[in-house]
């Protein structure tokens, strides 16, 4: 069923209206025949809503033989395009040690990107102040104004009250208690969107990454803190209190709790943090010695500038030479890990884990491990991965979150004639 552009339901038109916008913005300029044929509709209501679309900006007539197919005989049909410089978003990555903020057009290129180091913020108003400094400078290098952007999206540490955009509990930010979506329409004149950052790094690892063909992901966001997203289908699984996915806080020892100690820490994080592996490994050490006794455990972190990620790093590094003493701590992470892995699996049953952030980069030595030591704990084993994306997926993942808002608002609206 299909309705045109003026007539019919009007839900119906607008999901004809994104229909268009989808095939174009995936395939560059198309004539309203070649439209038809990848969206299904009839070719007279391909071009009431290219008109439409057209009056609202969002889409514009190509000169012909923009589409790459060269000359052709006969009248050349006339071309249609996606407008993506129509618009743009920003996607957000605040953490304890920088920000990162990204700006794209409505096809989703990256156009600029700035971060900032925030090692040195001691309160909100600072975090919010180095988040402030990498805006401009992202719009900056775009060359856009900040009328031009469409819609944002943040990823935050902690948990998230996703309707209000604020943030209710960040043990690993102290003072990060904080009404984001609010202090950000300040700097933005647009709608803002607040999500826990493991959340949007597993919508990145849906769009960008290993899980376009999953159906349940579980991406676990792993450096210095813990956490995990959850992904169902195309939604995200937040909980009944947005707490969902804190695996952090996990108390998989007895006399334990899910309090945070002083630095805002989890047991589990405690157990398996950038921290505890640089601790396992120097206690390998002593007993087998190799390159871990005489290495001094400091420099840039997992996540940023912190000493202890550094010295994880150096693990990984020393396990991936056959370092006695590395791969034993590798070992006793890894089954650790598996601890806390597997009840999570056991619950959800997901066909995909992708393990983000810092410790992706560990390689295949820990992803070795991992996947042994989960497996007698475990009745089906899920795939196991280290994501690809590096220290970019939480703003991609909010460039996403922030499209997908900006496509249904600048959509024509149902029963408005553009």
């Amino acid at each position: 069923m299909e309705a045109s552009a003026h007539g019919g339901p009007p839900l119906l038109r607008q999901i004809n209206s994104a229909h268009v916008v989808a095939a174009l913005r995936g395939a560059g300029p198309l004539s309203l025949s070649d439209l038809a044929a990848r969206t299904g509709l009839s070719r007279p209501t391909v071009g009431q809503v290219v008109d439409q679309l057209t009056t609202a900006g969002l889409l514009a007539w190509a000169e012909p033989g923009q589409d790459g197919q060269g000359p052709r005989s006969g009248r050349p049909a006339r071309l249609v395009r996606f407008r993506a410089e129509a618009a743009y978003v920003v996607g957000i990555d605040i953490g304890r040690h920088k920000a990162l903020v990204t700006v794209a057009d409505l096809a989703g290129t990256v156009v600029a990107r700035r971060r900032e180091d925030a090692s040195g913020a001691s309160s909100s108003a600072d975090l919010l102040a180095v988040l402030r400094t990498a805006a401009r400078g992202a719009l900056a290098e775009a060359g856009i104004r900040r009328a031009d952007v469409a819609s944002v999206a943040a990823g935050t540490p902690g948990l998230v009250d996703w309707p209000r955009g604020a943030v209710m509990l960040a043990p690993g930010l102290p003072g990060w208690k904080i009404e984001l979506a609010r202090e950000l329409r300040r700097s933005f004149r647009c709608p803002v969107q607040v999500e826990n950052d493991a959340n949007l790094a597993a919508l990145a690892e849906r769009r960008h990454g290993l899980a376009r063909d999953a159906h349940t992901l579980v991406f676990i966001y792993w450096g210095e803190r813990v956490g995990a997203g959850v992904l169902i289908g195309d939604r995200l699984h937040r909980g009944a209190a947005n707490a969902a996915g804190e695996i952090g806080f996990l108390a998989l020892d007895p006399g334990t709790t899910a309090e945070p100690d002083q630095l805002g820490r989890g047991p589990f994080e405690r157990m398996v943090g950038a921290e505890a592996i640089v601790e396992v490994g120097r206690e390998a050490a002593t007993r087998h010695g190799g390159v871990l006794a005489g290495l001094g455990l400091d420099g840039p972190g997992l996540d940023g500038p912190d000493p202890r990620g550094a010295g994880a790093e150096a693990v990984f590094a020393a396990a991936a030479h056959g370092d006695p003493a590395a791969v034993e701590a590798v070992h006793t992470i890894a089954a650790r890990f598996a601890r806390g892995l597997a009840p999570v699996l056991l619950v959800l049953d997901p066909d995909l884990v992708v393990i983000g952030a810092g410790v992706s980069r560990a390689g295949s030595a820990l992803l070795a491990a991992i996947t042994d030591s989960v497996g007698p704990l475990t009745l089906v084993p899920p795939r196991l991965e280290l994501s690809r994306l590096g220290d970019e997926a939480v703003a991609l993942g909010a460039v996403e979150l922030a499209l997908a808002d900006a496509e249904t608002r600048l959509l024509p609206a149902p029963g408005l004639p553009g």
